[in-house]
């Protein structure tokens, strides 16, 4: 890819560069210059936009997090938002459905467009299953119940994380639930992030807590 004067360079989930790649991307930035090691020589470059996009801002080096010229943190979408992504989505790919199948999907979506594409993409294959040309409210709600996806868009994973924390009443460490459910800490400690910005758990000293908000949750899903 060669840059001309004035091009954006746009880096998904930039946290994923290596810190050696990331000094090479602000040196760029800085001084024009692509220094490729060894004793080869640095390749001049013309002035470009960088945009990098993160979900893990902490693994960005502080050195290159320091010098981007302007910080914007972005929200989640809101429902009505997550309804219009939807809808634009399956005009863009030819799919026909109806509204309430696009308003159940941007419901469970959270307001990551990633988990709405994904449902919209199952309910699709649903519609498909069963011959029908227009995805509609009764393939979304089969598709939900065959992929045992609950009221808020949790799995069948998450959903027994939030069961674990009731089953204990009380705090519950990260190593217990990560023994439980058979998944690293890491892949924990993601899904946790969801639980925390909706209120259906807390961290506390002694480990994690189902809040008011999460008990009516899982009461609300209860069969």
């Amino acid at each position: 890819m060669m840059l001309e004067a004035g091009d954006v360079l746009f880096l998904d989930e930039i946290h994923e560069l290596s810190s050696a790649v990331q000094v090479c991307l602000y040196r760029a930035l800085e001084d024009g210059k692509l220094f490729l090691g060894g004793n080869r020589k640095a390749v001049n470059l013309p002035p470009f936009c960088l945009i990098g996009a993160t979900t893990d801002e902490f693994r960005l080096t502080t050195s290159s997090r320091d010098r981007y010229k302007i910080l914007i943190r972005l929200t989640h979408y809101s429902d009505e938002e997550m309804f219009t992504l939807i809808r634009q989505r399956a005009k863009r790919l030819g799919w026909a459905m109806d509204a309430n199948s696009v308003s159940e999907l941007a419901k469970r979506s959270r307001g990551v467009p990633r988990l709405a594409i994904r449902l919209l993409d199952a309910a699709k294959r649903q519609a498909s299953s069963e011959s029908s040309d227009v995805i509609e409210a009764e393939h979304v709600g089969r598709m939900l119940e065959i992929e045992g996806v609950d009221a808020l868009g949790f799995d069948l994973t998450e959903q027994k994380y939030l069961h674990l924390l009731r089953q204990y009443q009380g705090s519950v460490r990260l190593n217990l639930i990560a023994t439980h459910l058979g998944l690293p800490r890491q892949t924990i400690e993601m899904l946790e992030r969801d639980f925390i910005r909706l209120g259906l758990i807390d961290k506390t000293e002694k480990g994690r807590i189902l809040t008011s908000q999460g008990i009516a949750h899982l009461r609300s899903t209860a069969t």
